[in-house]
């Protein structure tokens, strides 16, 4: 009957849109490729192999969020790891879209504009991009000498540059999703940019960046001789974002455009940014947000206050672009993960490790509480949640036991993964099976509602499911028990 349940939930979240906006219960699917390539298999809570864009439809994950990286590979990351090749480009990210419209998901791209991980400390120029200003305007932008003796008017001419590329390249790889009918419903330009992109040319506040790695660096790991320095330039970020939003409405008019910051849950972080971004004249439709208790140490309680707050003060709609828990402490191989607590980082909201501990059933209740939180944000004003990493499992080394042939990236001195630091906060468990969390997905929570509601029209389709609560009588509806007895028909109490 379980079964039964989330097929009739997935047809309805599927369809929903056509009479309500649907409240997106999503997930990161970038790695799926990968992880496949790899030999990794995704399975059932039965063991039974599974396609999971199909798999996760059908089990309430209604949006697939999928990061563009623009050409990863050897020697285009920060000069210690690099992403694979073949992996999160435009090629492999164009084929996630069209397997996830295919299972009936939404679509949330996200825009790296980078060949690397990006957050609010790294955001490297794209090598192509590189290649092109200096071709176009004969500047080499990766040369530290030149960072360091660029006049003023050198910088305006390549910050000019930079929002043409982005431009043409945003409205090239927009036209393709249109092409193959997937046209996402959400686009973020950018990964939690708190620091600003394409460093040093449009940074939020004065900083150093590491003449080696090209990332921001604070404190004891500043070396004021060596270093690059990076001007705060509101005005440079929001033109050159601007070319990428016009370009995503060229194509899509009605896709919501995010700008998405980390610390979700800080207010003072987001009011910074978005005063300073606005000012400068900065367009966007939705705020997205990061939102971990491991690194924010705020509660889901602080989170639903942060987004009635913001919410109401920017007129947006917000989407948590990113959340995740450990259903385990510790990776396969015994190591932490990258949320696992430390003596000197809890990595947690104070009191969470009591009430989600690190099993499936705590990871299971957290996004159980999670989305409920969520759903009450004032005026429906959280578009929805999308967890990262569901998918980037452990696919075992048989050479080594317990080590992961899956890695966050590459070491450059080796070619070897150098780990998989969310194996312990997937979806599925470290053999590839579904694991109880999904029931959250789905809407359903056993432990805390004896009964599933099925609700029909005079026509006898599916119009709603919802956990135990008196169905009106002008509703018919079907109520199920978990051990699948159906207890009553069209509408009578129970």
């Amino acid at each position: 009957m379980k079964k039964l349940i989330a097929a009739i939930l997935s047809a309805m979240l599927i369809g929903s849109a056509a009479y309500a906006a649907p409240f997106y219960t999503g997930g990161d699917m970038t790695e799926v490729t990968y992880i496949e390539d790899l030999g990794g298999e995704y399975k059932d809570t039965s063991g039974d192999k599974v396609d999971p864009f199909k798999f996760m439809s059908s089990h309430g994950v209604n949006m697939a969020r999928i990061r563009l990286s623009n050409n990863p590979g050897k020697g285009t990351g920060d000069g210690t790891y690099y992403l694979p090749e073949g992996y999160q480009d435009e090629a492999d990210t164009l084929s996630l879209a069209k397997r996830a419209k295919d299972a009936g998901m939404a679509i949330q791209y996200t825009f790296n504009y980078s060949d690397y991980w990006s957050n609010g400390e790294r955001q490297i120029i794209p090598s192509e991009w590189v290649k092109q200003i200096k071709a176009d305007l004969g500047y080499d932008v990766k040369d530290v000498k030149f960072l360091k003796s660029m006049t003023d008017a050198q910088k305006k001419e390549i910050q000019s540059k930079l929002g043409d590329i982005v431009y043409a390249y945003t409205l090239d790889i927009m036209q393709k999703l249109a092409a193959q009918d997937t046209v996402p419903e959400y686009v973020s330009l950018g990964n939690e940019i708190n620091g600003g992109m394409f460093f040093p040319f449009a940074n939020t506040y004065d900083a150093n960046m590491n003449a080696g790695r090209f990332e921001l660096v604070f404190d004891e790991n500043k070396d004021e001789e060596n270093d690059v320095k990076c001007a705060e330039d509101w005005n440079a970020l929001a033109a050159i974002l601007n070319r990428g939003y016009d370009a995503v409405k060229e194509i899509a008019s009605d896709t919501q455009v995010v700008i998405h910051l980390a610390n979700g849950s800080n207010e003072g972080v987001f009011n910074w940014f978005f005063d300073k971004y606005i000012a400068a004249g900065g367009k966007f439709d939705t705020i997205g947000a990061s939102y971990y208790p491991a690194w924010s140490h705020n509660t889901i309680e602080t989170l639903v206050t942060f987004c009635n707050n913001i919410s109401a003060k920017y007129d947006r709609d917000i989407l948590i672009m990113e959340t995740g828990y450990n259903w385990t402490i510790n990776k396969k191989n015994g190591y932490g993960g990258q949320l696992t607590p430390t003596d000197d980082d809890p990595k947690n909201a104070e009191g969470y490790e009591e009430k989600y501990p690190f099993t499936p059933a705590g990871q299971l209740d957290f996004l159980a509480d999670l989305f409920d939180a969520l759903k009450s944000v004032d005026n429906g004003r959280c578009a929805g949640v999308l967890y990262w990493d569901p998918c980037m499992i452990h696919v075992e080394d048989s050479e080594n036991p317990n080590e992961s042939l899956s890695g966050w990236a590459y070491n450059e001195s080796d070619d070897k993964p150098a780990g998989n630091v969310v194996e312990n906060t997937t979806l599925f468990d470290f053999d590839g099976k579904a694991l109880p969390a999904f029931e959250a997905f789905m809407g359903l929570r056993p432990d805390r509602n004896k009964y599933i509601a099925v609700y029909y029209d005079d026509n006898n389709n599916v119009i709603d499911v919802k956990n135990a609560g008196a169905p009106p009588d002008s509703k018919r509806v079907k109520v199920y028990a978990w051990n699948g007895e159906e207890l009553n028909f069209y509408g009578k109490n129970w």
